[in-house]
């Protein structure tokens, strides 16, 4: 039993002569004794292709290719002991968690700290490291003892919480479980029974480092095996000459002599080394690359025998100018200089830092890479669907965690059906028990809430489809809430999360999955979904293995999943051949390449800085060691092994090396280059230095070296094209590119990406006789569709062409507030004329009754009874209700001082109201219909006759102004005023005249006082003037007494003020009879040329700014039109405010000629 060491520095040929005489052996004889690669586990797949794939080996079966871990699990198959049941790290966290709450009284520092989030896992981690380098409790104690006679009690107490806990779990592990952290240590008791192992020759390589648990194993291994062969990255100078800490080659010094002493107390023969010094090594055919491998950590370094040709360094604007210019050099490389993508390596400090870009960029280029790291699970449908079936479970049913358990994919329903489930529930606000009650669902919205109608053959059909498929949607999701909230323990509560799984057939829906991913090509997709499942079931069965006897809620085993969640990782193989390998320095042992690229070379990031983590500081972590416990370097021993990673990622290339740095990070702050960068310069002065921008630009980067993939050209082309368009210079080797572009057939791809250069975001007119087919021969519209139309053409084509509307959603809004005010207010006219009354005669007692009366009938039928749905909204109710009674009084007080009565109320006109639509002829002789609905028409009799006014009820404070009218933005009291007057026979029996168009405000307001209380009359007097109505009266005393009886000076009711004599004031808003005809004539103008430009097809995005108003302020259609200033075309349309005297004269002449006259 021999022992011999393989040593030489990187890039001398170690691996390769291990694999040779792998090779030779087998070529020898291919059954003869066993032969055992044992290599660090991301580097098994990598070695095992590399030998598999030698020439005139067809296959073999005496090589084992495997790690330290691999080879314990299966020399205990072999032997035995691995039969009790594995668990897992979330199973170890798990009973930490109960053995921090169980002994929690008994500790000393960590008192405190044992309740916290995340200490469960720290504490995890550093029984770990005591493991691994072989600490046992009684080691801990030893040590404990003697830091405190030093004097150092905090260490000691925090060394006996250590050795407590350290020895409840190994008891709580005792006869049930396996600890995988022990696996090496029963490796090393067991070695000597396995038969596979015992006489085989072992070469070990690819290590650094190894710790006491693996020296063990090595030990053990060097007894039985025939020999043991251990590679080690480092010259014969620096394994036998001063030991120099901070020397690059130490920690491997340091591995050697621990070797070496191993070797002597086991007895164990060393052979002759087997020394690889070739000067170069063998890797670099590049002498600068030869040169940074031997000079770099050598201070003061000879000066240059070679130039820098072979090693480039480039600096990037940012992190992704910096992914850009890596992918444009490797398809140069392959394109140029015979490179194959697998010839290529790109190496990181972090990895997942640049992930999501490498990914991305590398696609769009056309680059085949893999990541060589562990990713997350979270993202998994799998995993979501069973967090999203608990929290179900947690929340009763609430809307997102049952949404996002149907949007899995996983369940019985297809994405349409989804969506048409959730549009319902989200209308109707269904949670809780309507989900899984026997009951089936019935809402409906209602158009008005005086509506009570039966649900039309339509609807019932509708009606039965959603019923389907809720039941199809909770079927399984209901059967598991019963189930789990019925379960004891955890163990019933996981075989109910695992039925809900049987029963929604996951296990053959991922099978699905994969073969279709496989057939399309994504083998990583296809590993995916196998690595998930198997996952999943190994977590739940850990959780079953180690807390399948507790009783916990259903928030702490959600709790307890989510941790497995967050913990489980997939590690995925390359799926292909022919790829680049992204690897991390730390983790990963890419395979020699030609060609490598070390990205982010920045300070701080390569050498990364280190920093302290864990229980024990750098400080602890000495004053162990010099009471004989050995741990795991802290951070500044890691410090130093930072540069072997440095010197690793100089080493990777035989033939080219590029170092990139951006200048800035994501989110645009400055980052410094590495001193890599300048110790790489100082050592090769005439190194390439070059600059990747985000965008070709020739001061910085010759643009030729942009054309690197027809995609990508096509998208620099495009930007370049938009530079020349705004007049500045470019690179006439662009205008080569769209020539070639046009062509080599790509004509059409061309225009489509270049269309962009054009685009401005208007939207001008619809063809010819579309605006007619998408309308009909006549337009049938509303006023407030007409003013929007007037606020943006495009908004009105939106909603009244195409039919766009937001999705119903369960909740109390503005409009839904509207419709209850509306509905209660002609319910309580109703009544009151039910029983003969008028609203004056009404007492203030009547009039609260009646209104109280109203709003609890109508309160059930607004949104499926949103307003008795929680204590909240019953609370709303009572505001409403107050709302109402505080507008019946006011409405009552104006009946009891005027004498206006009201004819109408929610008067609807058009197609099934109450009066026939409002008809105009377009100028295309086409014909426009207004339908709607008025609030309330009241008349009075006068001296000169019957006038009528429209009152319109608004929530918020309104009023009417002149240029509003002109623009054609609030046109809708006129025209309801119009309609009232063109049907006043039928209204009021006679001829009606223009009275006023007003608006009353449905409130309830707080009444301001200086501290002194009023008393009712007064009080009385301030709601009245806080109520007021607003808007426009007739220019006549006797209309403002027959609204305001009582009118001295400013009226209480009304916008008037009337003077001493009698006259109306100044201040009143008041029009003559002459303005209101001009303005119903400017109305019906404005009302027929906005239809006519609807017939037209006028379709403009184009948005009105009044003031410092702006029509898109509130304009849900946003997203559709994408209105932006910072593009051409996207411009606000500026209505002026004018003074009213220059409006009056403006529409004195305008549609003179108005056929609707």
């Amino acid at each position: 039993m021999t022992i011999r060491f393989i040593t030489g520095r990187a890039g001398s040929g170690k691996t390769r002569a291990c694999l040779d005489e792998v090779r030779e052996e087998l070529r020898k004889s291919p059954e003869g004794h066993p032969l055992i690669l044992l290599v660090p586990e991301q580097a098994t797949f990598q070695t095992e292709y590399e030998l598999a794939s030698t020439p005139g080996l067809s296959g073999f079966i005496r090589v084992q290719v495997i790690s330290f871990r691999r080879l314990a699990y299966r020399v205990l198959q072999e032997v035995g002991g691995a039969a009790r049941a594995h668990i897992g790290e979330l199973g170890k966290r798990m009973m930490l968690r109960r053995l921090l709450e169980r002994r929690r009284a008994e500790l000393k520092v960590f008192r405190r700290s044992a309740g916290l989030p995340g200490f469960a896992d720290t504490l995890a981690r550093a029984l770990g490291e005591l493991k691994t380098y072989c600490a046992a409790p009684e080691d801990l104690d030893r040590a404990s003892y003697a830091l405190r006679e030093a004097g150092a009690g905090l260490l000691s107490d925090k060394l006996d919480d250590l050795s407590l806990l350290y020895d409840s779990l190994e008891e709580a592990l005792a006869g049930r479980f396996t600890d995988p952290d022990d696996y090496l240590n029963l490796l090393a008791d067991r070695l000597k029974d396995s038969p596979s192992v015992c006489g085989a020759e072992v070469w070990v390589d690819g290590f650094t480092g190894f710790t006491p648990q693996e020296f063990r194993v090595l030990a053990e291994l060097a007894r039985v095996a025939r020999r043991v062969n251990i590679t080690l990255c480092a010259d014969l100078a620096a394994l036998a000459g001063y030991r120099d800490d901070t020397a690059l080659f130490y920690p491997v010094r340091e591995t050697y002599d621990l070797l070496c002493a191993m070797a002597a107390r086991e007895h164990v023969a060393p052979e002759k080394p087997l020394v690889l010094e070739d000067r170069p090594p063998r890797r670099f055919r590049s002498p600068a690359l030869a040169r940074l491998e031997h000079y770099f950590f050598t201070y003061p370094a000879p000066p240059p025998d070679c130039s820098g040709a072979g090693v480039t360094l480039a600096a990037a604007v940012n992190p992704r100018a910096e992914v850009e210019g890596v992918a444009r050099e490797i398809t140069a490389l392959c394109r140029d200089e015979g490179f194959r993508y697998r010839d290529i390596v790109l190496l990181l400090r972090d990895l997942d830092a640049y992930a999501g870009l490498l990914r991305a960029v590398f696609a769009d280029h056309g680059i085949p890479v893999f990541l060589d790291h562990k990713r997350t699970a979270m993202h998994h449908p799998l995993v979501e669907l069973i967090r999203s079936a608990l929290e179900v479970l947690i929340r009763e049913w609430a809307f997102d965690p049952v949404f996002r358990y149907l949007k899995t994919d996983l369940t019985p329903l297809s994405r349409e059906e989804v969506d048409l489930l959730e549009n319902y529930v989200l209308a109707h606000g269904i949670r809780g028990s309507r989900w899984t009650d026997d009951r089936p669902w019935t809402y409906r919205r209602r158009l008005t809430l005086e509506e009570d109608r039966e649900a039309s053959a339509a609807e019932l059909v509708e009606l039965d489809r959603i019923n389907s498929l809720r039941r199809q949607a909770s079927a399984a999701l209901a059967a598991f809430c019963r189930e789990a909230a019925q379960a004891a323990d955890v163990r019933e509560m996981t075989a109910a999360l695992f039925n809900l799984l049987v029963g929604l057939q996951v296990a053959e829906c991922l099978e699905s999955w994969r073969s279709r991913a496989e057939e399309e090509g994504r083998l990583e997709a296809a590993q995916e979904h196998v690595q998930v499942w198997n996952g999943v079931i190994n977590l739940l069965d850990q959780v079953v293995e180690a807390l399948g006897d507790e009783a916990l809620t259903p928030e702490e085993y959600a709790t307890v999943l989510d941790a497995g969640f967050e913990s489980m990782k997939l590690a995925l193989i390359p799926p292909g051949l022919d790829q680049v390998v992204a690897g991390s320095l730390e983790r990963s042992r890419v395979p020699e390449a030609r060609a490598a690229f070390v990205l982010g070379v920045n300070d701080g990031v390569l050498p990364a800085r280190a920093a302290a983590k864990g229980i024990l500081s750098e400080g602890e972590r000495e004053r162990l060691e010099a009471v004989g416990l050995k741990l795991a370097p802290g951070p500044r021993r890691r410090t130093f092994e930072e540069q072997y990673l440095v010197y690793l990622a100089l080493t990777r290339a035989a033939e080219k090396l590029y170092l990139s740095y951006p200048l800035a990070d994501s989110e645009g702050k400055a980052v410094m280059p590495s001193g890599v960068v300048a110790r790489v310069k100082e050592l090769l002065p005439d190194v390439e230095e070059r600059v990747w921008p985000v965008e070709p630009n020739a001061a910085l980067a010759d643009d030729l070296t942009f054309l690197s993939n027809p995609g990508r050209a096509l998208s620099y082309l495009a930007a370049q094209l938009r530079e020349a368009r705004a007049g500045r210079p470019v690179d006439p080797l662009w205008f080569d590119v769209y020539a070639w572009f046009v062509r080599s057939g790509r004509r059409e791809e061309c225009a489509r990406v270049l269309s962009g250069l054009f685009f401005s975001n208007r939207e001008g007119r619809l063809p010819s006789g579309v605006g007619r087919a998408l309308y009909g021969r006549t337009l049938k519209t509303s006023i407030s569709g007409l003013e929007k139309f007037r606020s943006c053409p495009f908004a009105y084509f939106l909603e009244y062409g195409l039919g766009l509307q937001q999705r119903a959603v369960y909740r109390l809004g503005a409009p839904d507030l509207g419709r209850f005010f509306h509905a209660a207010l002609k319910l309580f006219g109703d009544r009151v004329r039910e029983q003969g009354l008028e609203w004056g005669d009404l007492s203030r007692e009547q009039c609260r009754e009646v209104a109280a009366g109203v709003v609890e009938l109508l309160a059930p039928r607004l949104q499926s009874e949103i307003l008795l749905s929680s204590a909240r909204r019953r609370y709303l109710t009572g505001k409403l209700k107050k709302t109402v009674q505080r507008a019946a009084l006011v409405l009552a007080e104006h009946s009891r001082r005027g004498r206006f009565r009201p004819v109408g109320l929610e008067l609807a006109f058009g197609p099934g109201g109450d009066l026939p639509a409002a008809t105009f002829i377009l100028r295309d002789g086409s014909e426009m219909t207004l339908a709607g609905r008025i609030d309330r028409i009241d008349v009075a009799e006068g001296e000169s006759g019957v006038y009528l006014r429209v009152i319109d009820y608004k929530s918020a404070r309104m009023t009417i102004r002149l240029c509003d009218i002109y623009h054609g933005l609030k046109l809708q009291l006129l025209a309801y005023l119009d309609v009232a007057l063109e049907h006043a026979l039928t209204l009021a029996g006679a001829e009606g005249l223009p009275g006023a168009v007003l608006y009353f405000r449905l409130d309830d307001p707080f009444v301001k006082t200086d501290g002194r209380v009023p008393d009712q009359a007064e009080l009385k007097k301030r709601i009245l003037r806080e109520l007021r109505m607003t808007g426009l009266i007739l220019a006549d005393p006797e209309v403002v007494r027959l609204m305001d009886g009582e009118v001295e000076g400013d009226s209480d009711l009304v916008p008037v003020h009337i003077k001493k004599d009698g006259e109306i004031g100044a201040r009143s808003a008041v029009l003559t009879s002459e303005q209101f005809e001009l303005l119903r004539h400017y109305m019906r103008y404005q009302l027929a040329s906005a239809g006519s430009e609807i017939m037209d097809g006028v379709v403009e995005i184009s948005p009105y700014r009044l003031g410092a108003f702006r029509s898109c302020q509130h304009c849900s259609f946003k997203p559709v039109c994408q209105f932006d200033l910072l593009v051409e075309g996207n411009e606000y349309r500026l209505l002026h405010q004018e003074r009213d005297g220059v409006i009056w004269i403006r529409l004195a002449g305008q549609g003179e000629d108005d056929k609707n006259e």
